[in-house]
């Protein structure tokens, strides 16, 4: 074979390589960003149920106020209507 011809050989070998390595690098990219893309969501989403948890544990301290508030009322006035047994 000739000089020429196995330098045009290896350039194509070279060129073929190159364009595979590209492609792969592509594909590990676009996965990569994929994967980001996914895990954001999946944060996003716990926040959101975090935030929403929090509104109902307020929302149930609120109420937990008002019952004692109520039991506190209750324990007093019959602690007044409470006759003497002496």
């Amino acid at each position: 074979m000739s000089t020429i011809a196995i330098i045009v050989i290896a350039v194509v070998a070279l060129a073929v390589l190159l364009f595979v390595a590209r492609a792969v690098a592509q594909r590990r990219r676009i996965a990569r960003e994929r994967r980001v893309q996914r895990l954001e969501a999946e944060a996003e989403g716990h926040r959101s149920m975090a935030a929403d948890h929090q509104q109902k544990a307020d929302q149930l301290r609120e109420r937990a106020e008002t019952e004692e508030e109520r039991a506190t009322r209750h324990a007093d006035r019959a602690a007044e209507v409470q006759p003497d047994r002496s």
